[in-house]
């Protein structure tokens, strides 16, 4: 069972009955009634409710439900409140329940997709951005989770969707279609082997289209976000199909490589940044496409949690090629990065990664090691290869350890505990040495308390005697060493010192001395079995195995320090309390707070002494006492009281013995010498005598809150005593509210139900406890938890008895009732008074107090009124039902549940006297309040105490919200340092019976809301209501808290007050800021908000206040109703219609409940009824409020602001399903042109929205309407033959563009116009969206307009046909904006407004505008007159999409001449807004459509390389560069056919024509690549020919016309070189024509596409390996540097990667005496290598190391320090073997020693000695590269290594320096492990190492 499907009800002592059925009954019966009535507001209720408590109802019922609720979701009449809650819902059931999975539950993703599609790439009149992104937020979060149960056979169906909407030349859409791949593909297939879907035969596994995935992912190799979408695609598949997912090894090869790249580690010294020349030409064009920021989807999840899961998943065996041989080489490699001296922006998202792999490892774990596991025995990790796998990670978590960042820490310390669960040995052995060497390192406080926070961490796995037995030796001594930790003056190490020692108690760990008989057993010899190892892993540490006799006779005798122990640590607890501030609410500085501090010692406390011996009992009773008596600094008092209760509550009868007589005592003296007495409300100040009393009277109430009834009526006869004296004598509010207490705490444990103490707290049951057995062996219980049910079964309860509840009402008639009348008497005498003397505020104040205390103590014992409800009301209830996550579920739908009462027959004597006392105090709040309210408003505090004494009487019956809110934290916060498995219902008894008591509380708590209202609870709230709006803040502040609670438990009394609050929004003479701020605050409490979301009663009074609360100034009322109106705008939207549900839907819900009476069917329709009223009355107010918000938008008194807030609600209350108003349509058109700036933009955008409602609403219900005749579908294939081919739709604009100039501009497009310019790019789909050729004439395509928007229609033209109109537009928006020149930007929300007015309104729009428009593209002086003729003419040229051929004619004459004189005089400051405005027009638009401008722009205006004016030819490229952008492979051959003259501006003289001319040849010809399958199957299928990772897209040379442009470009270049003069200037055609060819590669790395330049470096790369080195121009060389970086972090394909290496290998071979280039090479092929280690083969990895080792022996030292720099990287990279090799070469150069001279003699051989010299200098430094490789560990090699190198000290240099450094870098890099390195090392080699690293100066 799991731990959320626990029935916890059934645990409590009292017969809860059958519940779960009969709620399940009940809850599908009203579910079904909501849903086929309509009813969204109870059925949003009831789907809240199902997300808490799904768990109760059976397993077909849960299937069920997720299928209407999916069915519900695809149905598009919900709101966005029920759209919501049905997505968060089943969310969340789909994701945590492990039981639905998809063998028994499919969904069809067709549905979903459409409706996600819509959010992504929404059209105009889709929802406005607010909206869409919330829904696309829930919508995305649903697809992921409901993805595994879509059927495996759509995957083929979502790539024919998806794979035709790819184009990679350009990001504008491929982002977020690699999205909704990745979100949409079918993750779940079957298991067994034969990759069939039940029900599906014959549908394949994603073997068969994963080529086609890594097809896709050679396209945009390093592409960070990109590769990571594709690489959750393979990981999500791998996690479903729990390890049975077979990849090859290219495959997994291939997502490491990938993988490597997500880390953000520096691959170079210098990161390579592209020119800004360059970069500046690529814009996101996303806003165009109306797309989410940059293209991206709200999808949030870490790139390297997915490839942690990846690599998890994919884990099976130490194959050659497998998951496991490439992470350990991946570990090799990133090692270094995870030491905490290598600090940068990589190391959080390889700590993450780390605890991902770990965290993933573990559920891998457990799900193989269940006994119903569904994951076949081939497919489970072997045991040896977990090993090594957790070795792996072990390695990196304990660099983290201590590291300097917290976050890092903390990561580290999740991982360790994740691997010790799996393999506890390989941790903690490790682990515990460093801990106690950190702990015990004084000087390094961040060591000890990283250690400290380990423990913490790992406390329940250490001392988990089953999990891993020799843990149970080291919890003595660990928690002795930490005991220091316990400090005041360290608050985070006392915090997580005190939360070890809790968690310990809490795994059970028992605090006992246990007898160990004789000497300890021999230690077992260390086993002879050689380890198992691989190349590169040795997993056998060869350490000494215990066996289990010796482990318990050393945990035996570690018992012994217990009881030293108990006694330090209390005293450690006493001196932190005793220095503890009383500032409790605020922080010291630190992370913890005293309050936080003193909780956890609490708990610490009250662990250890349940958990401790009783033969412990006397010495801690003496302590606690004595500590307790001993002192009375009141700022210690409240953490002392903690302490007292603890002790009480584990030790009840050494407690109350030696405590509660003392209090009483004490207490009695000092009243009786007249201390208290004197008047005072001071809560801060308290006088001196006072202390003692209020001492004791604190310890008192400490000790009855130990909830122990037993003992409490031993001493009945002296505590009565003493609260009589309390409450007699006492005038202190200090004294006589802590005597409240203790009336409070005495009546709960006299009349409350809950867990025996002693019993509660123990780890074990008491029959268990009391077993003399389990203390001769209690450590073999240690982490032993039985499963709950079985855990809780003896637990003892105190349930109140006869007596107790006799005392408990002798209790109320003695001390509560007295003061209920003594308080009436008080306010009859007060009646009138207005002022009050302190005496009587006092008086009032302890009277109030002591009502509270009372009130809540007798709360318990008897139920709340219970309310009957009718049962065809009971929706209306359960809409009104608060079921926030604040709220537990529910029990039953329609009424209270036992809860453990005292009295529940309302006819006996005792429920009689509570019900009513509890009348009597509700009666006498009422009328304190009226009085306060009407006389006294200044008395503040008497305030506070009656809206407490208020709320309780409403509001608390045992418990109330905020108490269980708080308990339920409480038990959150404790139970996640345990890291439950919820899978299993096993968890510490101690946080199980704290869980069972939480049900109990939350049984109490929802009884409340079946209570009967009354009128005195009216009166009541009404009350409360005025105190919100109070002139003072504090009262304000506990009105507005109580009045939420009193809304959350009783609806019914918010209704009347709402109004209330509304009218204080108004402008009157009584309005203040206190009080509006009150209203506010009021209005904005949960209940009331979830009300205004949908409820047409009171939304649009709510919108019509906060629209009119403009009369106040203050900025906090102002951000006020600013924040709320934010929020509720978003939720507004016209009342929808209620939409018949789908057969299929109302099939499901039959099903669901197969209860069909005509009682039920009578309700149904009688319930449809009220909704259809409800609906109609929601469409009359809705025109009433859209009536009333345009006269606020028009009145001339309203401010800007709320006028905008006004024109929001109004953009949300234009739906496309609802007529709209004339009125609105008329004041957006006229607001266009307001002479406030947001007025003109809101206006633009609500007008934009509104006229595309128009056009979509005529679309849809004109069926004669022109501009439906022009829209065809073309189907793929006709008699068997697809249509489409390679060359469809390449060619046709050439043929159009060639035709239109053959016949002087009269062209005809035959061919149906495709406006998506990615269709066919790769692949082509099965049915293509097509438009035909215009008709003739002048036709307006909009010639019938919806009757329902006629007269908006025409509201609109009369405005926009007003003469004047357009003149006024001209000026309004090209005023210059108030944001720099330079920021000036196009607009693209005026551009589609623009678009939207031209659709519509046709040709005779344009008549009228065209003189405006005219004038304004004219005015080339001013760039803001340019920006507003340029969005103009972007909106004409879009709108005119489906005008006749006519009207185009007529624009084009217009356009054409004047774009012609415009772009003829493009400046710098306006040439921007006019390529925005091509690529709006342009946007998903057939370049066809566009025959005559791009005429001109092709033809018209050629480039001219000789031309004098430089700016303008730029310009002339940089307008055909926006042409490729927009139509990439559709324009590309039009381009081409027009001969630009580009080589010959390879060397012009002006750098602007030169970057345009290189970036622009560049995606030319990139452009000229595409796929182009006719079909989508066809793809799959010709991908899989390539093998697993499908065809390599990541590399092309180009067509015949690029290869001859790159290679006449190079050979140009060559040319000029030898005519080159070295020259500072940098003016020759060499070092011009060199730059252009390089920004001609650079532009490669910001255009979508690299294949190009990927293909073709490798041949430029001899000729830019020279240009670095060109020093007479600096561009140059910074340009070919830059180049180069970028080429080698490129992540290549096997198939041109060893091409790649082996031309920078031939070019180091060649450039051997060019020792310049040598240098800056190596840095760049050792990048290469680390970059693209895992697909370069190891021959070639081979051949990369012997080259770079061959320049180790260079002449020039500066070649022999760059070569031993970049081996050093290379080793990292490299296998054990190789390593070896390397070794053995260095080695074996050593071997010849130099010889020496002495007396200044020289060699007989100077060459010789100088070649021997260079060759142990190459020996000297491999060696020190091995050394330097591996700079935080020691290889079992590497001492060895070390020796070598001490013996070459002595030699000359440069060897004896390289030997000083190497062992100076070996010093530093292992100064902090040196304590456990050391280790690795033989006594005389450490003796050498000693002399080397102690004195290095010495060789200085």
């Amino acid at each position: 069972m799991r731990f959320e499907e626990l029935n916890w009800s059934s645990l409590l002592p009292y017969d809860v009955g059958d519940e779960s059925t009969e709620y399940e009954r009940d809850f599908v019966a009203q579910f079904k009634r909501a849903a086929l009535s309509g009813n969204y507001s109870t059925l949003s209720r009831l789907v809240v409710v199902l997300n808490s408590s799904y768990n109760n109802f059976s397993l077909p019922v849960r299937i069920q439900l997720c299928q209407v609720l999916y069915e519900l979701i695809l149905n598009e009449s919900l709101d966005l409140t029920l759209l919501w809650d049905c997505c968060s819902t089943l969310t969340e059931i789909l994701s945590k329940d492990d039981k639905i999975t998809p063998d028994v539950l499919t969904l069809d993703w067709t549905g979903l997709y459409s409706m996600v599609k819509a959010q992504v790439f929404p059209k105009t009149w889709h929802d406005n951005p607010f909206i869409r992104s919330v829904k696309s937020s829930f919508l995305i979060n649903l697809v992921q989770t409901a993805n595994k149960f879509f059927d495996s056979s759509a995957a083929k169906d979502i790539l024919q969707e998806l794979l035709p909407q790819i184009q990679f030349n350009s990001y504008d859409w491929q982002t977020a279609t690699i999205q909704l791949l990745y979100i949409f593909m079918p993750r779940y297939y079957l298991r067994d082997g034969t990759n069939e879907t039940p029900g599906s035969a014959g549908v394949k596994g994603p073997e068969q289209w994963l080529p086609t995935l890594f097809s896709l992912w050679s396209f945009n190799l390093r592409a960070g976000n990109y590769s990571a979408y594709l690489l959750k695609i393979i990981a999500s598949i791998a996690y479903e199909q729990k390890g049975c997912l077979d990849l090859t090894d290219s495959q997994i090869r291939f997502a490491f490589a990938s993988g490597l790249h997500l880390f953000n580690l520096p691959l170079s010294r210098n990161i390579a940044t592209l020119p800004r020349s360059i970069s500046a030409g690529f814009t996101d064009t996303s806003l165009i496409y109306r797309l989410p920021k940059n293209g991206w989807m709200p999808i949030s999840e870490e790139k390297a949690a997915t490839f942690a899961k990846f690599i998890v998943y994919t884990l099976r065996d130490d194959s050659p090629g497998g998951t496991l041989l490439q992470f350990e080489q991946l570990v090799q490699m990133i090692e270094p990065f995870y030491h905490p001296s290598n600090n940068g922006t990589w190391s959080s998202i390889l700590a993450r990664f780390l605890r991902q792999l770990s965290k993933d490892l573990l559920q891998r774990t457990r799900d193989e090691n269940k006994e119903d596991t569904v994951v076949p025995p081939g497919a489970r990790l072997p045991r040896h290869i977990r090993r090594r796998f957790v070795l792996s990670i072990r390695t990196l978590a304990m660099m983290l350890l201590f590291s300097k960042g917290e976050e890092l820490v903390s990561l580290s310390h999740s991982t360790l505990k994740y691997l010790a669960e799996v393999e506890p040995d390989l941790i903690f052995r490790p682990l515990l040495d460093t801990l106690y060497t950190a702990i015990d390192a004084v000087t390094e406080t961040h060591r000890v308390i990283s250690a400290i926070r380990a423990l913490a961490k790992l406390a329940p796995t250490l001392s988990n005697f089953s999990l891993y037995p020799e843990g149970a030796q080291h919890v003595a001594p660990l928690l002795t060493l930490t005991l220091p930790g316990i400090d005041a003056n360290d608050p985070t190490k006392a915090f997580f010192t005190l939360t070890f020692v809790a968690d310990l108690c809490a795994n059970g760990v028992v605090l006992e001395e246990l007898q160990s008989t004789g000497d300890m057993p021999a230690l077992a010899t260390p086993s002879k079995t050689p380890p198992q190892s691989t190349d590169d892993v040795v997993i056998d540490e060869s350490l000494p195995e215990m066996d289990m006799e010796q482990i318990e006779w050393i945990t035996r005798a570690s018992t012994a320090q217990f009881e030293a122990w108990i006694d330090q640590f209390l005293h450690r607890v006493f001196m932190l309390t005793d220095n503890m501030s009383s500032s409790l609410d605020v922080g010291n500085g630190t992370v913890f707070s005293d309050r936080s501090l003193i909780r956890v010692a609490s708990r610490a406390t009250r662990l250890v002494l349940f958990q401790c011996s009783e033969r412990y009992h006397p010495m801690i009773s003496r302590l606690i006492t004595n500590f307790a008596t001993s002192i009375t600094n009141l700022s210690a008092l409240e953490s002392v009281c903690w302490i007292v209760t603890e002790f009480a509550s584990a030790i009840p009868e050494r407690a109350f013995a030696s405590l509660l007589p003392m209090c009483c005592e004490k207490i009695g003296e000092e009243i009786s010498n007249g201390v208290g007495s004197v008047p005072s409300l001071s809560k801060r100040s308290t006088v001196h005598s006072e202390t003692t009393l209020i001492w004791y009277t604190s310890l008192l109430s400490a000790i009855t809150e130990s909830m122990n009834s037993f003992y409490l009526m031993k001493y009945k006869t002296q505590i009565v005593s003493t609260m009589n004296l309390l409450f007699e004598h006492c005038l202190s509010s200090n004294v006589y509210t802590t005597g409240g207490t203790v009336l409070l705490t005495l009546l709960n444990a006299l009349t409350t139900v809950y867990p025996d103490s002693k019993d509660s707290g123990r780890s074990v049951p008491k029959h268990i406890w009391q077993d003399p057995e389990f203390h001769k062996n209690h450590f073999r219980f240690w982490g032993k938890h039985a499963p709950v049910p079985e855990s809780l079964a003896s637990l003892e309860w105190h349930e109140p008895t006869l007596q107790e509840a006799e005392f408990a009402l002798e209790l109320a008639h003695t001390i509560i009732v007295p003061r209920i009348n003594e308080l009436n008497c008080m306010l009859d005498k007060l009646s009138g008074k207005r002022e009050y003397s302190n005496l009587e505020k006092v008086q009032l104040h302890r009277l109030l107090t002591i009502l509270i205390c009372g009130l809540r103590g007798i709360s318990s014992m008897i139920p709340p009124n219970e309310a009957q409800f009718d049962l065809a009301n009971l929706p209306d209830m359960l809409a009104d039902l608060d079921s926030s996550n604040s709220m537990p579920s529910l029990f039953k739908l329609d009424g209270q549940v036992p809860a453990g009462y005292v009295f529940t027959d309302p006819e006996s004597v005792g429920y009689k006297e509570v019900r009513q006392i509890r009348d009597s105090i509700g009666q006498v709040a009422l009328k304190a309040m009226e009085h306060l309210a009407t006389s006294n408003e200044d008395n503040v505090e008497n305030i506070k105490v009656v809206i407490v004494l208020a709320e309780a009487f409403m509001c608390y019956y045992g418990v109330d919200k905020g108490g269980y809110e708080a308990s339920r934290r409480s038990w959150n916060f404790g139970i996640d340092s345990f890291a439950i498995d919820y899978s299993t219902c096993v968890v510490p008894r101690y946080f199980a019976i704290r869980r069972v008591v939480l049900t109990q509380l939350a049984r109490m708590l929802r009884n409340t809301q079946f209570m009967r209202v009354e009128k005195l609870h009216h009166d009541i709230s009404s009350q409360l209501a005025h105190f919100c709006l109070s002139q003072y803040a504090e009262v304000r502040s506990y009105a507005v808290s109580a009045i939420h609670n009193v809304f959350c438990i009783i609806p019914e009394t918010k209704f009347p007050l709402i109004p209330r609050f509304l009218a204080e929004l108004e402008d009157k003479e009584s309005s203040t800021p206190e009080r509006m701020t009150g209203a506010i605050k009021a209005l904005d409490v949960l209940p009331i908000r979830n009300l205004f979301k949908r409820n047409w009663k009171y939304l649009s009074k709510l919108a019509l206040a906060l629209c009119r609360a403009q009369h106040e100034d203050k900025q906090n009322v102002k951000k006020l109703i600013r924040d709320f109106a934010l929020w509720h705008v978003i939720f507004v939207a016209p009342p929808l219609p209620i939409q018949e549900l789908k057969p299929h839907t109302i099939e499901l819900l039959q099903g669901l409940c197969s209860e069909s009476s005509p009682q039920m069917n009578a309700m149904i329709a009688s319930d449809r009824e009220k909704c259809e009223q409800r609906i109609e009355f929601a469409k009359e107010e809705k025109v009433r409020l859209v009536n009333a918000l345009i006269d606020i938008t028009r009145d001339a008194g309203t401010t800007w602001r709320f006028a905008a807030l006004a024109g929001t609600y109004l953009d949300q209350l234009t739906a496309l399903y609802s007529p709209i108003e004339p009125r609105l349509a008329t004041t957006l058109a006229e607001y266009v042109t307001s002479d406030l700036l947001l007025f003109r933009e809101n206006s633009a955008m609500n007008l934009t929205r509104l006229l595309s409602k128009i056009r979509k609403r005529s679309k849809d219900s004109c069926p004669g309407i022109s501009v439906n005749s022009r829209r065809i579908t073309l189907k793929s294939s006709q008699h068997g033959t697809s249509i489409f081919n390679k060359q469809t739709y390449t060619d046709l604009c050439e043929q159009a563009l060639a035709s239109s100039i053959k016949n002087n501009g009269a062209s005809e497009v035959s061919e149906p116009l495709v406006d998506n310019p990615a269709l066919g790019w790769f692949a082509w789909p099965a049915e293509v969206k097509a438009y035909v050729q215009p008709p003739p004439g002048e036709t307006m395509a909009y010639d019938h307009i919806d009757p329902g928007s006629q007269d908006a229609y025409e509201a609109v033209r009369k405005v926009m046909f007003a003469d004047g109109k357009w003149d006024r537009i001209a000026k309004l928006f090209s005023l210059e904006s108030a944001r720099p020149p330079e920021d000036d930007v196009f607009g693209i929300s005026r551009a589609f407004l623009y678009t939207e007015l031209f659709t519509l309104f046709d040709l005779p729009l344009l008549e009228k505008a065209w003189p405006a428009i005219d004038r304004l593209a004219r005015d080339f002086e001013h760039p803001c007159a340019q920006r507003a003729a340029s969005e103009l003419i972007s909106g004409l040229l879009r709108g005119s999409k489906h005008w006749a051929l006519g009207s185009l004619k007529k624009m084009w004459d217009k356009v054409v001449p004047l774009l012609s004189v415009v772009f003829s005089k493009l400046r710098p400051d306006s040439i921007r807004f006019w390529q925005r405005c091509l690529q709006f027009a342009f946007a998903r638009r057939d370049p066809r459509r566009f025959l005559p401008l791009l005429k001109q722009i092709i033809y018209g205006r050629p480039f001219d390389p000789q031309s004098e004016a430089p700016f303008v030819e730029a310009t002339k490229l940089e307008l055909l560069r926006v042409l490729i952008c927009c139509w990439d492979w559709r324009i590309a051959s039009s381009i081409i056919a027009s001969k630009p003259r580009l080589l010959e501006a390879l060397a012009h003289p002006y750098q602007q024509v030169r970057d345009s001319a290189g970036v622009f040849m560049y995606v030319l010809s990139s452009a000229e690549f595409f796929v182009s399958y006719p079909k989508v199957d066809m793809a799959i299928e010709d991908l899989a020919r390539y093998g697993p990772t499908g065809c390599d897209f990541s590399h092309w040379k180009g067509t015949p016309r690029t290869q001859t442009l790159i290679h006449r470009m190079i050979e140009q270049v060559k040319g000029w070189e030898t005519e080159h003069v070295p020259s500072n200037e940098g003016t020759s055609n060499y070092s011009r024509g060199s730059k252009t060819l390089l920004t001609f590669f650079l532009a490669g790395f910001s255009h979508g596409s690299r294949r190009l330049a990927i293909d073709n470096i490798p041949s430029v790369l001899p000729l830019v390996s020279v240009l670095q080195e060109q020093h007479d121009d600096e561009d140059v060389s910074r340009m070919a540097k830059v180049l180069l970086q970028f080429f080698s972090q490129i992540l290549y394909t096997p198939q041109i990667l060893e091409d790649v290496a082996t031309n920078i290998l031939s070019l180091l071979d060649n450039s051997s005496n060019m020792w310049h280039v040598v240098t800056k090479m190596l840095p760049l092929l050792c990048t290469l290598t680390f970059a693209n280690r895992f697909t370069l083969a190891q021959e070639m990895r081979v051949r990369i190391v012997d080259t770079t080792v061959l320049f180790l022996e260079h002449d020039q030292i500066e070649v022999r320090q760059a070569a031993s720099a970049s081996l050093t990287s290379l080793i990292k990279c490299a296998s054990s073997k190789v390593i070896s090799d390397i070794n053995s070469g260095f080695s074996a150069k050593l071997i010849k020693r130099l010889p020496r001279f002495r007396n200044g003699k020289q060699p007989k051989n100077p060459a010789a000695y100088n070649r021997l010299i260079l060759t142990r200098h190459a020996g000297v430094l491999g060696l020190s590269c091995l050394v330097l490789a591996f700079p935080y560990t020691i290889p079992d090699w590497m001492p060895e290594v070390l020796v070598q190198l001490s013996e070459c000290i002595d030699d000359p240099n440069p060897i004896q320096a390289t030997v000083q450094r190497t062992f100076a870098e070996f010093r530093r890099t292992h100064m902090d492990t040196w304590h456990e390195d050391r280790k690795k090392f033989t006594s005389d080699q450490l003796e050498i190492l000693t002399d080397m690293l102690v004195s290095p100066c010495y060789y200085a």
